[in-house]
């Protein structure tokens, strides 16, 4: 049995996670091969160099030049944003972007490469959610299973053709584990009123099953570890945060919970967040 996309209504001042707005555009095979045409030159490591293995890229269709960083966005009104001229010869990722965005200040248009093997490490982008008056849309363009999203703790299911916003404000850290390049589209804009309400009336679209999720396995192995005393004996001893990793993953393993450094590291760093915030008056 499929699962089916689930809605839960917003307030008004609610601010989600994440939100499926559209899916099922004609455009996205034709965007696709546009993007395959882009030239080699327009290609380059993602700016935030420390967050990711190397296997991350970016190509800017829309970009503004008062960025430090090549193919950064920046904290830029839209005014100082302009198309590159490479997005003279996409028209079909020039009709989905219009599409989505209608009518709203539009900042930059990238798309993001993850290769095979590919991890970006958990981190968080400052003023890119609705808080802050500002979206960040992605639009799988290629994109597959094995490609593991977490936005706030959450894995997003971001499946081919379907525009998603996101509050990246939060932590999130992606994976991908396929033998397939995953390629979003990714558009900042400013959150007009129909943003908000298209964002509002969205989904969570159709999840997967949870235990394909390597951090699903380790919330399981967290509960054997909680029940055990002799695994938290075993725990406590390590003050390395790489040797405890380590260490949880091979005992993970032996008790048939597979998942990666990438889920313990998000774990520690969620424990150390809320254990600072009940002194923060």
């Amino acid at each position: 049995m499929t699962a089916q996309p689930s809605v839960a209504p917003l307030a008004p001042n609610d601010f989600p996670p994440m939100r499926r707005l559209a899916h099922g555009m004609a455009e996205v095979a034709a965007a696709l091969q546009e993007v395959h045409a882009l030239p080699d030159s327009l290609w380059g490591p993602h700016f935030n160099l420390a967050k990711h293995n190397g296997g991350w890229h970016v190509a800017a269709l829309r970009s503004t030049s008062r960025s430090p960083l090549p193919a950064a966005p920046g904290e830029f009104a839209a005014d100082f944003f302009q198309d590159e001229a490479t997005m003279a010869q996409c028209p079909a990722i020039r009709t989905l972007v219009a599409g989505i965005t209608e009518g709203a200040p539009l900042k930059s248009v990238r798309v993001l490469r993850l290769a095979p093997g590919g991890t970006i490490l958990e981190h968080a982008d400052a003023g890119v959610g609705l808080r802050d008056g500002e979206v960040r849309l992605h639009l799988p363009l290629q994109t597959h299973d094995e490609v593991f999203f977490h936005v706030g703790g959450q894995r997003v299911p971001m499946r081919t053709g379907e525009w998603w916003y996101a509050d990246f404000s939060l932590p999130h850290r992606v994976c991908n584990r396929g033998t397939v390049e995953r390629l979003h589209l990714v558009v900042d804009c400013e959150a007009t009123p129909r943003l908000r309400q298209a964002i509002a009336a969205g989904d969570t679209g159709r999840p997967y099953p949870p235990e394909q999720d390597p951090q699903w396995r380790f919330a399981r192995f967290r509960e054997q570890v909680f029940d055990e005393s002799a695994l938290q004996d075993r725990l406590l001893g390590i003050h390395s945060r790489e040797a405890f990793a380590q260490a949880c993953m091979e005992m993970g393993q032996a008790r048939g919970w597979a998942f990666t450094e990438a889920e313990v590291l998000s774990a520690m760093a969620s424990g150390r967040q809320a254990w600072m915030q009940q002194w923060v008056v």
